[in-house]
């Protein structure tokens, strides 16, 4: 074989080494991507479930001080922590949320009670940042809690208590909900019936 033979196996075998390598270093860099996505949205969904939680509690404190429960569950908003009307969109990262269709898709599909009785009523509702002390940090996470009155509940067991639904949604789409049942212990304060998270 020539010189030039000999030079051009070399160059060919170089350039496979070569294109070897690139796709070596191009799936290193697809798998370290595809690893990074699914911590942050691990991070994301735990960050979620832990806001929707911390709406719950707030609402638990928020609601053991009110006398009865009715004005409560009859109209929305009437939490301290609001960021608004109840009709608008709210946008979270990728998230468009409509609050009335949100409430209207959750009593279809997961009534607070048998036989579809009671309403979910949107109580509180706004970015987690706000629910937080100050110097918290800053969150992308929104917070939404829902109530149902039960007193009028078709299940007499169910009479005098109220749920309470927190559902958190993270910017990349993460949705984490929490739902506790609590009735009244005392003037200032409710005890937990059930407590149950939601996929």
């Amino acid at each position: 074989m020539s010189r030039r033979g000999e030079r051009g196996m070399a160059l060919v075998g170089v350039l496979v080494v070569l294109a070897f390598l690139g796709a070596l270093a191009a799936a290193l860099v697809l798998a370290a991507t595809t690893e990074m996505g699914i911590a942050a949205n691990y991070r994301e969904a735990t960050e979620t479930l832990y806001a929707a939680e911390a709406g719950v509690a707030f609402v638990m404190q928020e609601v053991a001080a009110i006398e009865t429960w009715d004005e409560v569950a009859s109209t929305g908003g009437e939490s301290t922590f609001v960021d608004g009307p109840v009709e608008g969109i709210r946008s979270i990262g990728v998230v468009a949320l409509d609050l009335a269709v949100a409430t209207e898709a959750l009593n279809s599909t997961m009534p607070a009670g048998p036989g579809g009785d009671p309403a979910w009523v949107p109580y509180a509702f706004g970015r987690l940042q706000d629910l937080t002390p100050p110097g918290a940090g800053q969150s992308p996470l929104y917070v939404v809690v829902w109530v149902a009155n039960h007193a009028t509940s078709s299940d007499p067991s169910m009479r005098g208590a109220l749920s309470i639904l927190g559902q958190a949604y993270g910017p990349r789409g993460s949705r984490r909900a929490v739902e506790v049942i609590v009735e009244k212990a005392d003037t200032f304060s409710v005890r937990r019936r059930s407590w149950r998270q939601w996929p």
